[in-house]
């Protein structure tokens, strides 16, 4: 394949930029183009004021950068030399289940524990590494759970632990939208191989999650802000024109890391099978709810809560910061609410007053919020249903020449699942 030395990528979200990032390194002249006033997408730290004014921030996305040692974002953050805090100690990591709070079953401890499950199977649980691995490419989630861990752990508690990752029913999620889990089933089953493969640790960012975009825009440089794409041109010589406002750009291939439905608009007639199958991808809604509350004692070093969704009425889960964490203010705090997804909101819990009461039957420590901020994302959320994997092969083979897509639609939402599948797309591409 002929060198490509010339690569307009649109989109400045974390997909964007990781793949400016390999690209550059793979020596291509890289140009991002992001629409809005900021790098980062749905991964911005922004401001947020105490009740005071004294300075304060919230995360639009994730809350932090979970990874294991080893994997694409752990090496990338050391690449980029990106200044970390220091790991805090686990606070509380709860599961609501029949109107109560129980330890999560995320953990051994939390599994063996779990109430609702009986002896036996409790034994089938601890009989997990002996379980042959699985051959189904179109397998879901909840089968393979079922599967390796026996039907009462995934009646019972994997629905609350999907939901709180994928906002969805694992029976709708397929098991391409956790990649890892087939590594970990090699390994000798998810318990054995977990031990093997290292415990995975969250990150965070001096500055927020926000700051590994503004880390990766700067040290990449060639990121125009406030630049959309508005129209997509083949040129005679192969290469391809972009149209945006008052600029056009000729380059040898272009790069989308845009939602399904912007990356449809663009091609426009250039190629209605593209088209067609990216409007068949599902994008879901997610609204979060943010508030700072008087620190409840002995929840210093926060919370996290996943709550079942039977029972949750659309109020996936809920988070607590750190009272030491400097996103937050002292004395105070932080909260932050998931609902939607793929599960409907009661309409009692679309304002604060309904949340707020939801949360205290949960919750009864938590005193009224000082301060409150609601953030839609809008079709933020990729819904990665069974087969996944096969129909973005089928989409990525269906486009025109020197166009290419990457983002969470097609690699699974979370910046560590971005960071391995942006970097193995790199290292396709290079092979190519």
């Amino acid at each position: 394949m002929p060198a490509i030395t010339q690569t307009l990528i649109l989109g400045g979200g974390i997909s964007g930029l990781l793949a400016a990032w390999h690209l550059r390194a793979a020596g291509h002249q890289v140009e991002v183009w992001e629409a809005s006033d900021a790098v980062g997408g749905w991964a911005q730290t922004l401001p947020w004021p105490g009740p005071d004014g004294a300075p304060g921030w919230l995360e639009r996305g994730p809350q932090g950068l979970r990874c294991a040692r080893g994997s694409a974002l752990d090496r990338l953050l050391q690449d980029l030399e990106l200044p970390l805090h220091p790991t805090p100690s686990k606070g509380h990591h709860w599961l609501g289940r029949g109107g109560h709070r129980v330890p999560s079953p995320a953990t051994l401890e939390g599994l063996l524990r779990a109430p609702g499950l009986r002896l036996g199977a409790r034994f089938r649980l601890l009989g997990e590494p002996l379980i042959a691995a699985g051959q189904d490419p179109e397998e879901t989630l909840h089968a393979f759970m079922a599967r390796r861990f026996g039907n009462a752990f995934a009646r019972e508690w994997l629905p609350a632990l999907v939901a709180g990752v994928f906002a969805a029913p694992p029976e709708r999620v397929g098991l391409d939208a956790l990649p890892r889990l087939r590594s970990l089933e090699r390994r000798g089953g998810v318990l054995l191989g977990s031990l093997r493969a290292g415990p995975e640790r969250t990150r965070h960012p001096v500055g927020g999650t926000g700051a590994l975009a503004k880390t990766l825009a700067a040290q990449l440089g060639g990121v125009r802000l406030n630049q959309q794409a508005l129209a997509l041109e083949a040129r005679p010589d192969g290469r391809w024109r972009v149209h945006g406002e008052g600029l056009s750009m000729d380059a040898d291939q272009v790069m989308f890391a845009l939602p399904p439905g912007a990356c449809a608009s663009l091609l426009g007639p250039l190629s209605p099978e593209s088209i067609r199958r990216f409007q068949t991808i599902p994008m879901l809604n997610l609204t979060i709810w943010h508030s700072r509350h008087p620190q409840v004692p002995g929840w210093e070093r926060g919370f996290s809560l996943l709550i079942h969704p039977q029972e949750g009425r659309g109020l996936l889960g809920v988070l607590g910061l750190p009272a030491a964490d400097p996103r937050g203010r002292p004395g105070l705090l932080q909260v932050r609410c998931f609902l939607g997804g793929a599960y409907a909101v009661a309409p009692e819990l679309r304002t604060w007053p309904g949340l707020e009461a939801e949360l205290h039957r949960w919750l009864p420590e938590l005193s009224p919020a000082v301060q409150v901020r609601e953030e839609t994302c809008t079709g933020a959320f990729p819904l990665l249903e069974p087969g996944h994997g096969a129909r973005v092969a089928a989409l990525a083979a269906a486009l025109p020449r020197n166009l290419h897509w990457v983002g969470a639609a097609r690699f699974g939402p979370g910046i560590a699942a971005l960071a391995e599948g942006v970097a193995a797309w790199a290292r396709d591409l290079a092979q190519a």
